[in-house]
């Protein structure tokens, strides 16, 4: 059934037949791939706090690098948004670690090897985004992170989908479905009504809730200047 942001594979599939006129919604593993595809675009977007994960708990190993995410939400390229490591689990400002890339990473490295450094690094043998955590946390020490994932592979009409719009979603898969008949222009069509939404999706996402403040800086560089990037 539907949800506030979730529904089904085959709910999505059959608002694709009824835009198409089709009488029966069509579930063919190729338009399973194809919203599958779409699903996961869309969740790279951008940073959609619908797909944010905050403060999961990790043990330490007295290792170096770690797994981020998981099967069921797999961790997405730059996103990790804090981490922090304590021996009680706290989440204080002591606790945090700066987030940099690995460049910056040596470079803060060879100043003070002491510093609370992490950085996120691809792990092509076994497929997985890992990060890096100096100094290493101890085993009796908790890793709390927060973290943006994006929506696992779907192969089954039942599975679940997430989206900031299924709307959205349905008509950039049938976008996909126009491209594969070579029908370009409604293929455009498609995609334009579903940018659009995106667009306006993202509009609400920027927009400070009443009685809500944003900040136009990372928090991260807040910590010593040590955040995503300078803004």
């Amino acid at each position: 059934m539907a949800t506030l942001n979730q529904d089904t594979v085959s709910n999505v599939l059959q608002i694709i037949s009824d835009l198409r006129g089709e009488t029966t919604t069509n579930t063919d593993a190729s338009r399973i791939r194809m919203l599958s595809r779409m699903e996961r675009d869309l969740a790279k977007r951008r940073l959609w706090r619908l797909f944010h994960l905050k403060n999961q708990p990790m043990a330490g190993t007295g290792s170096n690098d770690y797994t981020i995410g998981s099967a069921t939400y797999p961790y997405r390229t730059k996103g990790l948004s804090e981490l922090f490591v304590s021996s009680d689990g706290s989440t204080l400002e002591s606790s945090r670690y700066g987030i940099v890339d690995f460049q910056k990473f040596k470079q803060l490295y060879n100043v003070s090897n002491a510093d609370k450094l992490v950085y996120e690094w691809y792990d092509q043998a076994n497929d997985l985004w890992k990060i890096h955590i100096n100094p290493a946390p101890t085993a009796s020490e908790t890793i709390t992170y927060s973290f943006f994932w994006i929506p696992p592979k779907r192969t089954s009409t039942s599975d679940n989908v997430v989206c900031v719009s299924i709307e959205a979603l349905a008509r950039f898969t049938l976008a996909e479905i126009f491209d594969t008949e070579d029908e370009f222009d409604k293929a455009t069509d498609q995609r334009n009504i579903a940018e659009q939404i995106i667009s306006d999706e993202g509009g609400w996402e920027n927009t400070p809730h009443m009685g809500q403040t944003y900040s136009v800086e990372a928090v991260e560089n807040q910590f010593k200047n040590r955040g995503l990037g300078s803004y």
